[in-house]
């Protein structure tokens, strides 16, 4: 039998649902960004209701989701699946976060610019229309750039939308787990070392140079209302062991017309994508919780060290939690998957050679 700290529950229309045969709860930056829960059982066990024919939970319910006592999902359920034969009988439920909203809407048929704006201005305007919040958090240099005229176009996701400004202020998103959506730049903490033969119960890890380059360049013009934008151009070199004697270059132009802090910030960005390809680890622990008692999926971009001899070459590596997924089930028990990427994968402090001002 599961000890309350490794119960999942989840609350709906004032009944509670807690014997799972099978969690999933997921929370990433990419490619995923929405949390997710995925539930199976045979038989529940509920407050006030006895049965599998009692577990009413259906598409549209709103619900939330707690791990060991501590809420990390308030959204809707989005997925039921019921089967049985003579011999067995199943449910599947899926959850996901309220901030799902800007995956599925469309910015509005009239698309809206918007002048002399920050991305947490934009960001906030554009999601809040679907009750998803917006935050940048961490202060990151150059966030704070004004856009003198951003536009948004017709069929493109609210999501794609913010995206496009995130990689010209070198953001990228995550789910808060409140129905809200926080963008950051570089590790946001860091944990507890992960040691073999100690808490790691099974790992994986790939180092591969597939997509590395060490020079890049973006191109664009800078926005001018009413008359032509100058050409821009932004370099960065990509400075990582794992692809460095490889070399080769790669440019693109930007997504949007750009000035100049704001095109080497989606070139920094396009550095952070090549570190983030380098490397894609998996290490499986027992339970949900670090040992200060807070749950692994709070820790989503932060930096962990991993002393394997038996994975790494130099025995011992830094990385960035890039995906956590807490589960449970009969055959495994209760673990977590702590997925890893190159630590610059997601950013770093301070800008790659820039000093941002707002007004550039």
């Amino acid at each position: 039998m599961a000890t309350p700290q490794e119960i999942c529950t989840v609350t709906a229309a004032g009944i509670k649902y807690n014997n799972w045969e099978t969690i999933e709860v997921r929370r990433a930056v990419h490619p995923y960004t929405i949390d997710h829960c995925m539930l199976t059982v045979s038989e529940v066990s509920t407050v006030n209701a006895g049965g599998l024919s009692a577990l009413k939970l259906a598409p549209g319910d709103t619900a939330t989701v707690t791990l060991g006592g501590i809420k990390v999902m308030d959204g809707y359920v989005y997925l039921r699946q019921a089967a049985y034969d003579a011999n067995t009988h199943a449910v599947q439920i899926g959850i996901c976060s309220r901030a799902q909203a800007i995956m599925r809407t469309s910015v509005d048929g009239a698309p809206g610019q918007y002048i002399q704006q920050t991305i947490q201005q934009i960001g906030s305007a554009c999601f809040g229309k679907v009750g998803v919040n917006f935050k940048v958090i961490g202060n990151p240099p150059g966030a704070d750039m004004i856009f003198d005229r951003i536009s948004e176009a017709i069929g493109q996701t609210r999501f794609s939308f913010i995206e496009n400004l995130c990689r010209l202020t070198n953001l990228h998103m995550i789910d808060d787990g409140n129905g809200g959506i926080n963008a950051f730049r570089g590790p946001q903490g860091h944990v507890a070392p992960l040691q073999e033969g100690g808490n790691i119960l099974k790992a994986r890890l790939l180092l591969s140079a597939d997509e590395y380059v060490a020079d890049i360049a973006g191109l664009s013009q800078t926005p001018r209302r009413g008359a032509p934008g100058a050409q821009q151009k932004a370099t960065a070199k990509v400075n990582n062991p794992v692809g460095a004697n490889l070399g080769g270059n790669f440019s693109f132009p930007a997504e949007n017309a750009a000035t100049k802090i704001a095109l080497q910030m989606r070139v920094n960005h396009q550095v952070d994508y090549v570190n983030f390809k380098t490397v894609d680890g998996a290490v499986t622990v027992q339970g949900w919780f670090l040992a200060n008692g807070d749950l692994w999926m709070n820790h989503v971009n932060n930096t962990v060290t991993v002393n394997s001899p038996m994975l790494i070459p130099g025995n011992t590596g830094r990385f960035i939690i890039k995906e956590i997924v807490h589960r449970q089930s009969s055959v495994e028990g209760t673990t977590t998957d702590i997925m890893l990427t190159n630590e610059n994968g997601l950013g770093q402090e301070p800008l790659h050679g820039v000093n941002p001002k707002p007004d550039q």
